[in-house]
């Protein structure tokens, strides 16, 4: 029996943890930017959020933790989602 030949599909992967980390510190950095400017507790909690997950998938994908690093994505996209309900809720109820 022959091994199987993965072709570029790891590397193809790796590329595309990097490349949603890097698009997770980006905006992360602007809502930072906006917080200092503006002070609006959204903002900061949007940046905290996409920093440290973008800094922690990075490091995940530096060494070879695919499995932290989809759990770091779906966590902190639920704790922005709900943070965006609570000021959603926020602004109705005004």
């Amino acid at each position: 029996m022959t091994p199987r030949d993965p072709g570029l599909q790891p590397e193809r992967t790796l590329l595309s943890w990097r490349r949603t980390g890097w698009s997770m510190l980006i905006p992360g950095l602007l809502c930072l930017r906006i917080w200092f400017h503006h002070n609006e507790p959204l903002h900061g909690i949007s940046a905290l959020l996409l920093i440290l997950t973008g800094a922690a998938m990075l490091v995940g994908v530096a060494r070879g933790r695919t499995s932290l690093i989809a759990g770091l994505v779906t966590g902190s996209g639920l704790l922005l989602l709900i943070a965006l309900s609570g000021v959603a809720g926020n602004l109705a109820g005004q």
